[in-house]
């Protein structure tokens, strides 16, 4: 009897999986190349032209976040943090605090799609404000700013993250230039 159960069980769990496969796929945008079926993926440049037309932020602090969003997310708009951790991260800016992430939650109860409605959200909160007050002479300097004092990730992952940030912002900053 418990091996009937077992079979049933996995096979309600790779349909599952399969339908949600399927469901990313038609979502996938065919501009973006390391597709994750854990999550669809929003362009750095629609973010950036949100931020830039939008959000009327400046070149550097939408850099800075398009920077940060790379370590946190990758892009991926609904992701969910790989980790043992009981508090997992969730979306663009992988919340884990536990009010931020309630506060997404609430503001945002379809941010597993909504990539914009995650942007509003975080530029809403405290720390974003204080963000928005600097004045930064470069996407580096905002995306170091905004690592330390409002994502704050592990302080022994810091040093790798503001060496991915440069990589990244000097690839954007030549994307734009193109």
């Amino acid at each position: 009897m418990i091996t009937w159960i077992i079979i049933i069980i996995m096979t309600v769990q790779t349909v599952n999986q399969q339908t949600n496969s399927m469901m990313d796929f038609k979502n996938m945008s065919p501009l973006k190349s390391n597709y994750s079926s854990e999550s669809t993926r929003v362009s750095d440049m629609e973010i950036y032209n949100y931020l830039i037309n939008e959000k009327k932020l400046d070149k550097n602090k939408s850099i800075g976040i398009l920077a940060n969003i790379k370590g946190e997310s990758d892009f991926r708009i609904g992701v969910t943090e790989k980790t043992d951790a009981a508090n997992k991260g969730i979306g663009l800016f992988q919340f884990t605090f536990p009010t931020r992430k309630s506060g997404l939650l609430k503001k945002v109860p379809d941010y597993k799609t909504n990539w914009k409605g995650q942007i509003d959200y975080f530029l809403s909160e405290p720390e974003a404000k204080g963000y928005l007050k600097q004045n930064f002479n470069t996407g580096d300097e905002a995306a170091e700013y905004l690592m330390n004092n409002n994502l704050r990730p592990r302080k022994d992952l810091r040093p790798g993250r503001t060496e991915e940030h440069s990589k990244y912002i000097q690839k954007f900053i030549q994307t734009l230039t193109k």
